[in-house]
C-alpha cells in the first residue's frame, strides 16, 4: 500500500500523538508530521468535528483520537506488527491499560507541567517551537491559565503537590514491580497497552523534575527504552 501522502497532526509534546508515532514506527509505516503550536492551535481544532489532536491523513481518509487511530491502522496493516491481541483476555487487559493511561495517567503529566515553572517553561518552549518568538510569551501566558481550568476542573489540579507525587511515585513502583522480568505489560509481544502507557510517561521525562525517578526503577527503565 502507498503510504506516502500519510500525515499526522500533532502537538509534537502530546502523549497522544507520541502515542501514534509509536504506533506508527512500530509498523514501519512511513508518514510525516505537522505541527499546530502557537498561534496554528485554533487550526487544529477545525481538522475534525472532534477539535482535538492527534488526527492522521492516509489514504484518503481523516482519523481522529489515538484509539481509533490504533484500531484503523491495525485494520489497515493486517500484515503489518500486530499491536491489538487477538487473545480476548490480552485484549481485555491492553484495553484496561490504555484506558488507564489515557484517562487517568495522563493527568499527572497534565499535572507536572502545569504545577512547576520550569516544567511549564520547558513546555512553552516545545509548544511554540517553528513559531515566530513573540508568540512563546502568549502561549507562556494564555496557555497555562486555559490548561490550568482543565486541570482543576478534573479534580487533580486541586490536590497539593506532594500528595500529588506521592501518587505518582506508588503508581510507578507499583509498574515497576509489575514488570519485574517481563518484557511487556501483555503477553509476550509489545501492544498497545505499553505505547499508551509509555507514551504518558515519556511526556513526564521530558519536562518534569520527576525524570530521574523514572530512571531508578531498573525494570521500569529498561521497558522506557524499549517502548
Amino acid at each position: 500500500m502507498n503510504t506516502k501522502t500519510t500525515v499526522l497532526h500533532q502537538w509534537e509534546i502530546s502523549p497522544f500523538c507520541g502515542k501514534v508515532r509509536r504506533i506508527l514506527d512500530a509498523k514501519k509505516i512511513p508518514y510525516k508530521t505537522k505541527n499546530y503550536n502557537g498561534a496554528l492551535v485554533p487550526l487544529a481544532a477545525k481538522l475534525t468535528g472532534v477539535g482535538k489532536l492527534p488526527v492522521l491523513d492516509i489514504h484518503g481518509d481523516r482519523i481522529s483520537d489515538s484509539r481509533n487511530i490504533a484500531h484503523h491502522l491495525e485494520e489497515l496493516f493486517p500484515d503489518s506488527t500486530r499491536l491489538i491481541p487477538n487473545e480476548e483476555l490480552q485484549y481485555a487487559e491492553m484495553a484496561r491499560y490504555e484506558d488507564w493511561a489515557d484517562a487517568s495517567l495522563y493527568w499527572y503529566n497534565f499535572y507536572f507541567r502545569l504545577k512547576y515553572d520550569d516544567a511549564w517553561s520547558k513546555t512553552a518552549t516545545h509548544f511554540s517551537r517553528g513559531r515566530p518568538a513573540y508568540e512563546k510569551p502568549i502561549v507562556n501566558l494564555v496557555g497555562r491559565k486555559k490548561f490550568m481550568r482543565q486541570l482543576d476542573s478534573q479534580g487533580l489540579g486541586r490536590y497539593p503537590k506532594q500528595i500529588v507525587e506521592e501518587r505518582f511515585r506508588t503508581i510507578i513502583k507499583h509498574l515497576d514491580v509489575t514488570l519485574g522480568d517481563k518484557k511487556w505489560l501483555v503477553g509476550d509481544n509489545k501492544s498497545l497497552a505499553d505505547i499508551a502507557v509509555a507514551s504518558q510517561l515519556h511526556e513526564i521525562k521530558r519536562t518534569s523534575h520527576l525524570a530521574s525517578e523514572l530512571t531508578d526503577l531498573p525494570s521500569l527503565n529498561n521497558w522506557l527504552n524499549r517502548t
